[in-house]
């Protein structure tokens, strides 16, 4: 007579799952990736693309610039702060859009 494996089977929550899907498509694309594409790579249908990457832009792990999702402030903490070498592109990416807001160059000293 054999005996019930006593491994239990996690409990698996779909729409983080979902999420990190996201993430991970979000991450393979350098300059940002629009909806329906990060949608289409992650298996996701569309509305439930878009109201997971509001709610990742919304808590600070993603960011929308000229209609792509990129990594937002937040992916940093993810990474125990080891993301930043990629401060410096972020402070170029920031001065750029406020000197496109204001019409006037803007520095960082």
């Amino acid at each position: 007579m054999t005996t019930a494996s006593n491994t239990a089977v996690p409990t698996l929550i779909g729409s983080v799952q979902r999420a990190l899907r996201l993430m991970e498509a979000v991450g393979t694309h350098r300059e940002g990736a629009p909806a329906k594409q990060l949608a289409r790579e992650a298996g996701l249908p569309l509305p439930t693309a878009y109201h997971l990457l509001r709610t990742l832009t919304h808590e600070g792990y993603l960011r929308r610039e000229n209609g792509v999702f990129l990594f937002g402030a937040a992916t940093e903490k993810l990474a125990g702060g080891r993301a930043s070498a990629s401060r410096p592109g972020v402070i170029v990416d920031s001065l750029a859009h406020w000197a496109d807001v204001i019409g006037a160059p803007v520095y960082c000293a």
